[in-house]
């Protein structure tokens, strides 16, 4: 970008800041603009609330884990996804969709968050492929069941200042491998 780009995208964002030029917002502010504001102790409840019955509903759907294994997953999978999502959007309470999404894909979250979403939809979606053989649809629902937890974990622990470096390296000093 040279100087005359950095000068006129100067100018547009002091326009758009004194309301002299309108800029087109995009679905995330438009999501953004619907949600109310609230009050510390409004997001405080609100992020409590959705954090603990996503992981509660999550932990409760344990129930339909012997269905799962007899070759219905459907209940045990929609339960614990939807728990999961619940949780993970407990998170808007704090800091709002718009900068929930963009903390989502920061540098330092973005791998993360991506297998974490890509493995909720692969698991809703291996649960609706007619004719899979059991085993294989079991051994895959459980192969992206367990991806999806430690994703979440791991997405969750990069918001701890180093609890990436101190669990990579209790790893190391445990499996005695380099991770």
């Amino acid at each position: 970008m040279n100087v005359m780009d950095k000068v006129k995208d100067g100018a547009q964002s002091a326009r758009q800041a004194l309301g002299i030029e309108q800029k087109e917002p995009d679905a995330i502010e438009e999501i953004s603009s619907m949600c109310p504001k609230l009050s510390y102790q409004q997001r405080m409840i609100g992020f409590g609330t959705c954090f603990g019955a996503g992981y509660l509903i999550s932990f409760c759907s344990f129930t339909f884990f012997v269905d799962l294994l007899e070759g219905d997953p459907l209940p045990f999978v929609y339960i614990y996804t939807l728990g999961n999502i619940l949780a993970l959007s407990s998170s808007m309470f704090l800091v709002g969709p718009k900068r929930q999404f963009k903390n989502m894909f920061d540098s330092t979250r973005r791998w993360t968050s991506i297998i974490y979403l890509s493995c909720l939809f692969l698991t809703l979606v291996i649960c609706f492929i007619p004719n899979m053989d059991d085993f294989v649809r079991l051994l895959i629902l459980v192969l992206l069941l367990f991806t999806q937890f430690f994703a979440s974990l791991w997405y969750s622990l990069s918001y701890i200042p180093y609890a990436r470096k101190a669990v990579t390296n209790c790893v190391k000093d445990t499996f005695g491998c380099d991770v």
